[in-house]
């Protein structure tokens, strides 16, 4: 049995609820095979800011300098510098929708056909909105002057092709990452490298400095704002875990009648080397290894996954628009825990 025009739209959002709470998603869309951003970042690295437009964050950038020697009845010697730097990070928007007409033969049926008409619809919408963010979360905006794009791995963590804390302002951002300018506060750097071949004298070896010289820990023990409990994440592209997987074959003799035993199996210093499809299309091949303390996904209150009610669109009376909209942006505390190694 049809449905009135007045029983589609709630018909349609109870739908869409159900189809929330079961997780029902059916990924024949894209070429992606993976959404590594998506599932490592947005689904498990939310942090919730309170207050305004900008989120904001402190670092002590320096000690005070104070520390010296002295004879007897010396004189002292006093004097004060600020060694705290204020980082910000502006919210950035995501909308994602999808519309119907309420003269869609699904709603003229009624039963399965509405579910499948909603299913395909709300499904579509959040593929693209899925594929859009895992785009965001591991590029950067092309400058300063873009003020929609939300921040992205590439813009914490900068290449460069010297060995050590280079990692400086990201290209277009001449204020700095989070509007602190590495030129002036240089421990505002990640660390950085370059290979050239994925073996253990070249590639491994620069990964295993890389993990000593970015494990700072402080001889004073005093609060942490880590922004999760997570430990440390290494990604990487189909280029690099091709040949790490082979190197982790040749080391182990007992493989058995497995040709491909160590595929997804890769680990370094116990943290999984995870493929990442979204980085085959960067030809430097990068190995980015994070802290994920000091990094997540700010969302605003409330504004995760805002999901509306079916609403009018202007000058079609029967088409009715749904939107999702997500308040948003990747967040960084501390971008020296955290490095790139690349061609």
């Amino acid at each position: 049995m049809g449905l009135q025009y007045n029983e589609i739209d709630d018909a349609v959002l109870l739908t869409q609820n159900l189809l929330i709470q079961r997780g029902a998603f059916v990924d024949m869309q894209t070429d992606l095979t993976d959404f590594v951003a998506v599932r490592e970042m947005w689904r498990r690295r939310q942090r919730q800011f309170e207050g305004g437009l900008a989120w904001e964050f402190e670092a002590q950038v320096d000690h005070n300098h104070s520390a010296r020697a002295v004879t007897l009845y010396e004189k002292d010697s006093s004097s004060f510098g600020d060694t705290m730097i204020m980082g910000e990070v502006d919210v950035r928007h995501v909308n994602a929708h999808y519309i119907y007409d309420q003269r869609d033969k699904a709603f003229q049926r009624g039963g399965t056909a509405i579910v499948n008409l909603v299913q395909t619809r709300y499904v579509a919408m959040m593929i693209s909105f899925y594929e859009l963010l895992e785009d965001y979360l591991w590029g950067k905006p092309e400058d300063s002057s873009d003020k929609k794009s939300p921040y992205g791995i590439a813009y914490w963590v900068v290449k460069n092709h010297q060995e050590g804390f280079h990692g400086g302002n990201p290209v277009g951002f001449v204020d700095g990452a989070a509007k602190i300018d590495s030129v002036a506060y240089p421990r505002w750097r990640n660390y950085t490298a370059k290979y050239a071949d994925i073996s253990k004298e070249d590639l491994i070896r620069k990964m295993r400095r890389a993990q000593r010289r970015t494990n700072f820990r402080s001889p004073v023990s005093h609060a942490v704002p880590n922004l999760s409990n997570m430990g440390n994440g290494i990604y990487t592209n189909d280029n690099v875990i091709g040949l790490m997987e082979e190197l982790l074959e040749a080391q182990n003799m007992n493989l058995g009648n497995d040709l491909a035993s160590k595929d997804g199996r890769t680990l370094f210093k116990g943290t999984p080397v995870v493929y990442a499809p979204k980085l085959d299309l960067d030809t430097t091949d990068p190995v980015y290894m994070l802290d994920w303390k000091r990094m997540a996904i700010g969302v605003m209150p409330g504004w995760e996954n805002n999901l509306s009610k079916p609403e009018p669109v202007p000058n079609m009376h029967l088409v009715r628009r749904v939107d999702l909209d997500c308040s948003l942006n990747m967040v960084c505390t501390d971008r020296r825990r955290n490095a790139v190694i690349s061609k």
